[in-house]
C-alpha cells in the first residue's frame, strides 16, 4: 500500500466560476511573470485571537489556489517572498516555526513529484538560504535538482532574501572587473548602460528569470519591502488591503483585470517627442 505521506498535498480543484473567469482573462494580455509579497499573516492571526504560527499556516494554504489560478491565465513564472533576511530578527520560536513550515512545503513538493502530480513546474530558491537549518538546505537542494528540467512553469521561492543584498552580490561579483573595451563611438556609450544592466542581472539570482510584469502585495502596506526592486522596476504594482490569508480568487482576478488596463494604457500612451 502506498504511503499516504508520499502522495503530496491535496490538489486544489478550480470551480466552474474560476475556470470561466480565467478563460476570459486569457483573451487579453496576461503576465508572464508574477511576484507576490505575502504580507499580513501575523495581523490576521492576532485579529482572530490565534497564535502567530496559525496565521503563517493559513497563508501557506492560499498558495495552492494561486498556483492553479496563475497557470490558468497562462502565467509561466511566479516568485513568492516567503522569508526576508530581516525576518531573522524575529523571535527564535517564530523563525524556527517558519523554517519548519517551509520545510514541510518543500517536502510536499518532493511528494508531488514522486506521485506524478508535478511534472511541469521547476522550483528554484533564491536568496541566502545557506542561513537555513541543515535539513531545510538539504531539502531545498533536492527540490531544485529534481525539478530543474520541468517545463513550462516555474516557481521562485525567495528565502532569506532582500533586494539590496542581491544588488550588493552583483557589485561584489564585479570586484577586479574592468571594462577594457575602448569607447569608439557615441553608440557604444549608449550601449554601455544596457551591457552593465545585463551584467548585474547575471550576477544576481535573477539571471534566468523573466522580467516581472506584475507585483502584488497584500496586507495594506504600499511599499516594496526591499523585494525585487531591480527586477520589478517596470512592473505594474498592485496593493490589496486584505491580509494574505484573506486573499482569494476575486482579489487575484482584480489584480489581473487592472494589470490588463495598465498594459492597454501603455500601448496607447503617446510617445514623448
Amino acid at each position: 500500500m502506498e504511503n499516504p505521506a508520499a502522495q503530496g498535498r491535496k490538489h486544489y480543484e478550480m470551480s466552474f466560476y474560476e475556470i470561466l473567469a480565467t478563460s476570459v482573462a486569457r483573451m487579453g494580455p496576461t503576465p508572464n511573470h508574477m511576484a507576490i509579497i505575502m504580507d499580513g499573516n501575523r495581523r490576521f492571526a492576532r485579529a482572530k485571537g490565534l497564535k502567530v504560527m496559525h496565521g503563517h499556516e493559513a497563508g501557506s494554504t492560499i498558495l495552492d489556489g494561486v498556483e492553479e489560478w496563475r497557470k490558468a491565465i497562462g502565467c509561466k513564472e511566479l516568485t513568492i517572498y516567503v522569508f526576508s533576511s530581516e525576518n531573522f530578527k524575529r523571535t527564535k520560536d517564530e523563525v524556527d516555526n517558519l523554517m519548519e513550515l517551509i520545510f514541510r512545503r518543500s517536502e510536499d513538493t518532493m511528494n508531488d513529484v514522486k506521485s506524478g502530480k508535478n511534472t511541469d513546474m521547476c522550483v528554484q530558491f533564491i536568496g541566502n538560504w545557506e542561513r537555513s537549518p541543515e535539513k531545510l538546505k538539504n531539502r531545498i537542494a533536492n527540490v531544485m535538482e529534481i525539478t530543474k528540467d520541468f517545463k513550462p512553469y516555474k516557481l521562485n521561492v525567495a528565502l532569506a532574501f532582500t533586494g539590496r543584498e542581491g544588488i550588493l552580490r552583483s557589485l561584489q561579483a564585479f570586484t577586479g572587473w574592468k571594462d577594457e573595451t575602448p569607447t569608439k563611438t557615441s553608440e557604444s556609450e549608449e550601449n554601455s548602460l544596457g551591457w552593465n544592466e545585463y551584467l548585474i542581472e547575471q550576477a544576481q539570482h535573477s539571471a534566468h528569470m523573466r522580467p516581472i510584469d506584475i507585483l502584488i502585495r497584500s496586507g495594506g502596506d504600499q511599499r516594496y519591502s526591499d523585494f525585487m526592486m531591480w527586477e520589478a522596476s517596470q512592473a505594474y504594482i498592485h496593493f490589496t488591503s486584505e491580509t494574505w490569508p484573506e486573499f482569494n480568487f476575486n482579489q487575484f482576478m482584480d489584480a489581473i483585470w487592472k494589470y490588463q488596463v495598465f498594459r492597454r494604457q501603455l500601448i496607447h500612451k503617446p510617445r514623448a517627442i
